[in-house]
């Protein structure tokens, strides 16, 4: 039978259980497990921090410039593998888009300028493009990896989040969903 003794072991044995059950799931929520798995992570309208950086044409972007449009953020490095392989289906849509009122910036980050400008060169890229020189704005909208991809709708709402790249199709899907009265 149970004494006090053998009762204690059997409590602390269960309270460890679940005190390692509860690290298991933290961990798993931390590492995005349970997220849609595309990527795609709602952020439900918070207002996009405003910044304003330099373009690789040498002309300045200052979001706040757009707020009346559908915006698409583009956080990229030349030396991100995904990021090359989505470049060029941001590439694609950007004419299209642009006719429909949207605005693109691809935002450089860590990354050596002379990198960035041969991966724009060697991909023939004419979206927008600029540095976050100040290495200001990649932390004020929690970068953490590459390549990560914002949707805000007009008035500067972030719609959603993406992390990973993204191909042609879910591109189109994510931008069609920001589209205000830009379409």
């Amino acid at each position: 039978m149970f004494n006090a003794r053998s009762a204690r072991l059997v409590a602390a044995g269960f309270g460890g259980l679940i005190g390692l059950l509860l690290l298991v799931l933290a961990y798993a929520l931390w590492q995005g497990v349970g997220q849609d798995e595309s990527g795609r992570e709602d952020i439900g309208g918070a207002l996009a921090p405003d910044f304003t950086v330099t373009q690789f044409d040498g002309e300045d972007f200052t979001l706040s410039d757009y707020q009346d449009r559908p915006v698409f953020l583009y956080f990229w490095a030349s030396w991100c593998g995904p990021c090359i392989e989505e470049a060029p289906n941001i590439e694609a849509l950007w004419p299209e888009y642009r006719d429909r009122g949207y605005v693109f910036l691809g935002l450089n980050i860590w990354d050596i300028e002379a990198d960035a400008q041969q991966f724009i060169n060697e991909l023939g890229l004419s979206f927008p493009l600029a540095r976050d020189g100040e290495r200001s704005v990649y932390v004020e909208y929690g970068v953490q990896g590459l390549p990560v991809a914002f949707f805000l709708e007009p008035g500067l709402q972030i719609r959603s989040r993406y992390t990973g790249p993204l191909d042609e199709d879910t591109l189109r899907q994510e931008l069609d969903r920001i589209a205000g009265d830009a379409s």
